[in-house]
């Protein structure tokens, strides 16, 4: 493990409220006083030719963020499931300390490189299955795994909740991720249930009448890009805030709320614990990011508000649908 500085107590300070910053999905990169450098690399691979609904950019934010906070070295690479090998491998002769996984996509690929690189600690962030992974137990593997479909609940509640003419329309035509669309409809379903209404889904606008909520994904060229064709809709998100996105400045007065998975915080308290030699993996350092554990947070209000007692309702969604795994 790399030499860590004697001021390594102001680290830990620094990195507790660069963590709590991420939290709220608008923080800016420190700037102060350099830090010492650390002897320490961390290495990041994304999957640029899949959706992107915020894990890969929180990430790299959170790299960059645990490069000025705590003075390491950071190396970033795109790939894609036929280059993955090769990524890893470039990582190793880089001598990456911490190498950091995120994509689905991925899944397959990730045991093999981590059986052959038992020096080096990874992290793998996924929305996929990670049932093959933990049954491995591999002590210099972390998995974060964001539940997809609970994000997608809480989601379709809250849209639901928000829609007047009870007519959800989900962005990219399809190819939204399957368990997310799922939770979508049956958060929607609950709210039915609870509000005595009927409210449609679909990922297409044109097979409803007047939808007024769009559930936007990874895709935010399906956003309307024209004051007149947005003003119809309200936006839920899922993964980046919305609001925060600087390539929907005209769509901010749209915004209702996000669903933001916590991956990037994640990374950043993984390779804070790696530099204090804490690194944890295997089961005992798996995470499933839930409502209730605090991996899944819902953004804060801003120009659009949310319905009355909503957030309350979403707790308590969210409660009796965890409490099916315990």
């Amino acid at each position: 493990m790399p030499e860590i500085p004697a001021n390594r107590a102001i680290f830990k300070i620094a990195g507790l409220l660069a963590l709590a910053g991420m939290l709220t999905g608008c923080a800016a990169l420190p700037n102060d006083a350099p830090i010492e450098s650390v002897n320490y690399r961390a290495c990041l691979v994304t999957d640029g030719d899949a959706l992107r609904p915020g894990l890969a950019d929180s990430s790299v934010f959170s790299l960059n963020q645990a490069v000025v906070t705590f003075g390491i070295k950071k190396k970033i690479i795109e790939g894609n499931p036929s280059k993955f090998e090769k990524v890893i491998q470039d990582f190793v002769k880089s001598k990456c300390n911490f190498i950091a996984v995120v994509g689905s996509r991925f899944t397959e690929f990730v045991q093999p490189v981590v059986e052959a690189n038992p020096a080096t600690h990874f992290l793998f962030i996924t929305d996929g299955s990670d049932r093959d992974l933990l049954a491995a137990n591999l002590e210099n593997l972390a998995v974060y795994r964001v539940d997809v479909y609970e994000a997608g609940l809480l989601a379709g509640h809250l849209a639901a909740s928000a829609s007047a003419t009870h007519q959800l329309v989900v962005g990219c035509r399809g190819a939204v991720n399957a368990e997310y669309l799922d939770g979508i409809r049956a958060g929607a379903k609950a709210f039915d249930a609870e509000a005595k209404t009927s409210t449609s889904v679909n990922s297409s606008s044109s097979l409803l009448e007047n939808p007024d909520v769009l559930l936007v994904y990874g895709c935010r060229d399906e956003i309307p890009s024209d004051p007149e064709n947005l003003k119809q809709f309200k936006l839920v998100g899922y993964g980046r805030d919305l609001f925060f996105d600087p390539a929907l400045e005209i769509a901010k007065p749209n915004v209702l709320a996000t669903i933001i998975p916590q991956s990037g915080p994640r990374f950043f308290e993984a390779i804070a614990a790696d530099l204090e030699s804490e690194f944890i993996g295997g089961t005992l350092g798996s995470t499933v990011a839930s409502y209730g554990n605090g991996g899944l947070v819902i953004s804060d209000q801003h120009l659009v508000a949310l319905p009355t007692g909503e957030l309350e309702k979403l707790k308590s969604l969210a409660e009796e649908y965890e409490m099916t795994f315990k």
